[in-house]
């Protein structure tokens, strides 16, 4: 197994080979530092990136891969924006708290809006390679009101998954595909003839890939959501909250 240090160097060679103009500065731990064409900087984390190696260490390649794709379209920027690929995806507010010390002009730079205290709603261009997210300067390209972003990404998620429930007895997951099952708590799904509980509809979304599903007087069911979230938010990668959920008046509010 590689460390912390020598899977970032690992990457970054990687890196500096498949993008030109590219230089290394620093790494540490999990942080590489670039600078791209003598002039901007860059600041990468592969905290995510090496939960996945250490899960599955024989696929060290076809993981790097996965990370290298989407981190070579930092800098190979493409304006060309397809309105039908854009989609929504959940963060909290560590998310939010990590960009702002990443990026002063964080605000001016990134798309979003806030869902609850907890969550932020934020917009990417999913290509058949890459998940790209959303610069104002990308909104403004397609000339269309930003006010009805959510409206279309939405509209595009319908339109990309098919959902898949499982479990029983009041304890239920949805499926996706591994990077929406969070932005379903954005459809309006969220019904009794849909989900069985006891009590109202409470959720746990503790990484992109996962939302579980149980009834808030169901008190076993409930223990075990809490378990599965402390679990994931401890060893899981690409976290979203480690909060309950609770819907009320057609919306998810934190508990």
């Amino acid at each position: 197994m590689l460390t912390e240090s020598e899977f970032s160097k690992e990457f970054a060679n990687r890196l500096i080979q498949k993008v030109d103009g590219l230089r290394i500065i620093l790494i540490n731990g999990l942080e590489i530092q670039t600078e791209f064409e003598g002039s901007t900087e860059y600041r990468h984390f592969l905290n995510n990136c090496y939960s996945e190696y250490c899960r599955n260490p024989d696929e060290i390649e076809e993981i790097f891969l996965k990370y290298l794709n989407a981190t070579d379209s930092i800098y190979n920027i493409n304006n060309d924006i397809n309105i039908n690929d854009i989609l929504p995806v959940i963060k909290d507010r560590r998310f939010l708290q990590n960009l702002r010390e990443l990026d002063n002009n964080f605000k001016e730079n990134n798309v979003f809006e806030k869902y609850n205290d907890e969550l932020y709603i934020f917009y990417v261009e999913d290509t058949e390679t890459n998940i790209n997210y959303l610069s104002r300067e990308n909104v403004e390209s397609l000339n269309i009101d930003p006010s009805k972003l959510r409206e279309i990404a939405i509209e595009n998620l319908l339109n990309s998954i098919e959902i898949e429930k499982h479990g029983e007895d009041g304890y239920y997951m949805l499926v996706v595909d591994g990077n929406y099952e969070s932005s379903l708590i954005l459809l309006d799904i969220w019904h009794e003839e849909n989900f069985e509980v006891s009590g109202e509809i409470i959720i746990g979304i503790p990484a992109r890939d996962l939302l579980l599903i149980t009834g808030k007087n169901d008190i076993e069911n409930l223990e075990r959501l809490k378990n599965t979230i402390k679990e994931i938010s401890e060893e899981g990668d690409h976290l979203v909250s480690e909060k309950l959920f609770e819907y009320r008046n057609g919306k998810f509010e934190a508990i």
